[in-house]
């Protein structure tokens, strides 16, 4: 590949931008980790049956 000095900018941004979406998604991964985990091993609760609200006089 061709030196271009302008592709090797754009490249060292682009790889730094990576890094940082990188980095914030695997802190905000690991931030929701224990819920997510939670969530997915405890059973959804029933749902508990609405009662139907009086008609407004």
């Amino acid at each position: 590949m061709a030196k271009n000095p302008f592709m090797s900018a754009w490249l060292s941004w682009a790889n730094r931008a990576t890094g940082m979406w990188t980095a914030a998604a695997v802190s905000a991964a690991r931030r929701n980790q224990s819920a997510a985990l939670k969530s997915m091993t405890t059973p959804p609760k029933p749902a508990k049956p609405k009662r139907k609200s009086k008609p407004a006089r």
